[in-house]
């Protein structure tokens, strides 16, 4: 099933000093030295996810903008502040449908069109995780025009309008569209929220790296954004059986009981479940909060056997 994303957002210093330098050779798998901060910044070990990478840049530009060094240290160098913007990213989920060749042929063709086009220079980058879910797609922008052979005084404002994203979200969609097509699949997507296609669905949170990593490496096994996820899931099964009680007053499409006695009986088990869920995850959070105190007092709620039915 294809999946729409297109996520946006700005890359800067504010936020422990951060270096365009360092994210362009993070995202990108590669060793790169910011001569702002006088360090190498080596991901080289995450080479393996990316599976192909362009520069794109307006015609007449230098020639420096082809190289990622040479682009993202001028980049550096022309911000002064301590709080400066440095590159807008653009993050957008590539249809499983296509190949590998078809999703940066995908990936090239928009950004020439929607960024290039207007004055940004462009580094994307294509990602396969290894676990080969989620191939996506990082494109790293410039925030200002260039003016001959280095980049302009003024940053071009007119980028940040958010009537400018809004169509790019639909460009990114229809995009997406014409290469599903091409390629004979009948997968489509779709930029508009839930809520304006009529879809009665509470949004799913993003887990986001944070957590994941530390899923990964152990330090939580279970960290409160996978928490979430799962109860905002369970919301969803939910709702349908819910509008059928406040509605007729009985379940008619979800279950499998024959009667409407038998599948409200299915509904109120996993309503139950739910909830002793979110009881037991509050109850050994406290818990956790207070072992320093009281670290004898308070044993965990659902581990003891009055609490194995």
């Amino acid at each position: 099933m294809a999946i729409y994303r297109l996520e946006a957002k700005i890359i800067g210093r504010e936020k422990r000093g951060r270096s365009v330098v360092a994210a362009a050779a993070y995202r990108a798998g590669k060793k790169l030295f910011g001569e702002r901060e006088g360090k190498t910044h080596d991901y080289s070990r995450r080479s393996k996810d990316v599976v192909e990478s362009t520069i794109l840049y307006p015609e007449g530009s230098p020639g420096w903008t082809a190289d990622p060094a040479k682009l993202w240290n001028t980049v550096e160098a022309g911000e002064k502040r301590a709080d400066a913007q440095l590159a807008r990213e653009f993050i957008l989920a590539m249809p499983k449908e296509l190949d590998a060749r078809e999703q940066f042929q995908l990936a090239v063709g928009w950004t020439r069109k929607e960024l290039v086009a207007s004055g940004m220079v462009a580094e994307i980058l294509l990602h396969h995780p290894k676990n080969g879910k989620n191939p996506h797609v990082h494109i790293l922008c410039t925030m200002r025009k260039l003016d001959g052979d280095k980049f302009s005084v003024k940053k071009a404002t007119e980028w940040n309008d958010v009537g400018l994203l809004t169509e790019q979200r639909e460009s990114w969609a229809n995009a997406v569209n014409a290469a599903l097509e091409k390629a004979g699949r009948s997968e489509r997507v779709d930029h508009r929220s839930l809520k304006d296609r009529g879809i009665d669905r509470i949004p799913e949170p993003k887990i986001g790296v944070a957590a994941t990593a530390m899923k990964r490496r152990g330090v939580l096994p279970d960290p409160d954004r996978f928490r979430l996820v799962r109860w905002v899931k369970s919301l969803n099964e939910v709702r349908p059986q819910m509008r059928d009680i406040q509605g007729p007053g009985e379940i008619r499409q979800f279950g499998t009981g024959k009667t409407w006695w038998e599948k409200s009986i299915i509904f109120m088990s996993r309503v139950r479940q739910s909830a002793r869920e979110t009881v037991l995850d509050t109850w050994n959070r406290l818990l956790d909060s207070r072992k320093t105190r009281e670290p004898d007092k308070m044993p965990p709620l659902g581990r003891g056997p009055e609490n194995s039915r």
